[in-house]
Formats: C-alpha cells, structure tokens, sequence
C-alpha cells in the first residue's frame, strides 16, 4: 500500500461492482445502483484532491448521472460485456486498484481475489478477510470465538423458535437492506419463507431493539481507528426494511466504548484493511452488538470528508506502516439521503 514502492503520477483504477458493469448483463438493482453511485461519487472527487494521481473509472453503459473530473479517463462497459474479462487489461495499467462491490454472490471477493493474483496494490481488505465477512452467520460466529458480542442468528432453515417473535430474515451475503424482512410472528414467517427459494442462503435472528449505528473506521495490520459513528434512518415498508438515509458523525458518549470494540475486531480478523463500516445495534444500558462488518466502502463514507474535512481516500493511499495520518479541520453531523 505504500506509496513509496511507486513512482508519480499514480494510476489509480476505480471499480464500483454496480455502476462499474457488473450487472452489464443483466438488469441494474435500483438501490443498489443509487447507493454505489454516490459512492463513486464521493470516492472519485477526494481521489481528484490528491496530488499526482490519475484515475481511471469503469461505467456501465447505462450509468450516466456520474460527476466525473474532466481529466479522468472513463471505460465504458458495454451490454453483455463480462467484468471479469475486461478488468485484467486495466489492472496492468494500475498502480493501485480500489474497488468497491457488494458481498452478493461473492462479487467482493472474487474482485478482491482477481486483484491479488495480478499482484496489483489493493485499497481495501484481502480476500480472506472479504471472504469471512461475505457471511454474515459465518462473521458472527467467528467474532464469538472473540468474545466480541452479536447479535443471535440461525440459518433460516434450521430455525425452529429458538428465540421469540419478532424476527429478522435476512441473506447471509446480502447488501445494505436488500431482501431484508422485518417478521412480526409466525404467520409472517411462514409468508415469507414460502417467497425464498433457498433458506440455506438466509439467517434469522431476533428483532432488537436499540440505536442502529455504523461505525466508519480505518484498518492496517491488525490496527483501527475509528473515523466517526453514524446514524442509520432506516424504516419498515410492507415488511422490508429500507435505509433511507444515515447522518454521520453524530455526537456520541460512546465513542470510546466503539473504539475498543474495533480494537478487538481487528485484531480478530487482521487482514482487514483500509476504510471499513461496521454496522451494530446498541440497546439501551446494554453492550453493543455487531451486526455485520463491510469490509469496503460504505453509504455512510459519502458524508465524512463533508462531516470532519477529512479525506479517506487520501489517508487510504498515504498509509504507510500501521498508523494513518488522520486530521479533521470541522466536527459537524452530515445526513447522506439514499431515498427521498
């Protein structure tokens, strides 16, 4: 990751799975496709503040609401085109690559993977730490061994009332709040396992209540620090759960609780690396519970650089060693809006 073992200008080659052709082949997931837009967004003009540095976008090639810098170079992904066989050719051009994808079938990791075996410098977590963190039960069960408090959960076909009504049904490997169903008793529950094909692929767990929060952080080597915490505004609209929007950097008591809290988790799982979002339920005079870890860019880094003056981006490519520089010229809370 250091900057050192290369020569400027940096070529730095940017690739967010759903604008970035990853669903060229079929159709874009509208959700998903705002929430990676603004990502990009966010990513491409901290990137175009660093010095020396050029950039190289990949773009579906019905994405067209992008606000790209002028002296970026853009590549269109055609209909049809397959990701995986267009990516090899620019990742010899790159000297770094950042790619921001959703854990959905894998798409993170098998990137993530593509990345390491062309030996390209990589701006976020291994695979293997990808790969843990691509499953939700599997990551809980992992960070128990930790004893790193979570939130309880089965996979749904071995489900059979080991904890009270209501529930939350959920993929293992799903992002933001696709397919996310909120389960007021058992009739909703047999509703909507009648409407999942493969109960193998989802868990259930119980429906806490409490603040729902994320926590924007930075690893290296088995190091974190956390960035701010965040506020998820998330509703419940026939029985699916929507995150609307998420005000960073709220004012919190808790940040130092927060801050051991990625403390251990990094030392848990080491290979995560660079901007990571933790997503936890805190209840009322309780301990907080993770939730999941994203191990890639969040909805929520989109308002920090706006929060704090801080540049993820920056503080990412610049990390030398273990410690990032991190300097924040304001302290205000930002509400980054997903839906309106």
């Amino acid at each position: 990751m250091p900057r050192n073992e290369v020569k400027p200008p940096y070529n730095i080659l940017v690739f967010e799975y759903i604008t970035g052709g990853g669903f060229a082949q079929q159709a874009l997931p509208e959700s998903l496709a705002k929430e990676g837009a603004i990502m990009l967004n966010a990513l491409v003009n901290e990137l175009s503040l660093c010095a020396d540095i050029k950039l190289t976008v990949v773009v579906d090639w019905r994405i067209d609401s992008l606000k790209l810098p002028k002296n970026t170079t853009i590549v269109k992904v055609v209909r049809d085109q397959c990701i995986y066989q267009l990516l090899p050719g620019l990742m010899d051009k790159a000297d770094f690559i950042w790619p921001v994808a959703p854990e959905i079938e894998d798409a993170l990791y098998k990137i993530t993977q593509l990345i390491e075996r062309n030996n390209i410098r990589l701006l976020n977590s291994s695979s293997q730490a990808v790969f843990l963190c691509s499953d939700k039960l599997a990551t809980a069960q992992w960070l128990n061994k930790y004893d790193i408090t979570t939130v309880e959960g089965i996979q749904l076909d071995l489900f059979s009332n080991q904890f009270a009504a209501p529930w939350v049904i959920k993929p293992k490997d799903g992002a933001g709040c696709l397919n996310s169903y909120y389960i007021a008793d058992s009739a909703d529950l047999n509703q909507i396992t009648k409407l999942i094909e493969c109960p193998l692929d989802y868990l259930i767990q119980p429906y806490l209540k409490g603040e729902s929060l994320s926590l924007s952080c930075l690893f290296n080597e088995g190091k974190a620090w956390l960035l701010c915490c965040n506020q998820q505004l998330i509703t419940i609209k026939q029985g699916k759960f929507e995150l609307e929007a998420c005000i960073v950097n709220i004012a919190s008591t808790n940040l130092s609780l927060y801050q051991i809290l990625i403390n251990r988790i990094a030392k848990a799982i080491p290979g995560l690396t660079a901007y990571v979002g933790i997503d936890i339920i805190h209840p009322e005079n309780s301990v907080p519970s993770v939730l999941e870890i994203n191990p890639r860019l969040t909805t929520s880094y989109v308002g920090i650089n706006k929060a704090t003056g801080f540049n993820v981006a920056n503080a990412v490519i610049e990390m030398s060693g273990i410690v990032p520089i991190i300097v924040k010229t304001s302290n205000k809370p930002f509400k980054v809006v997903i839906n309106e």
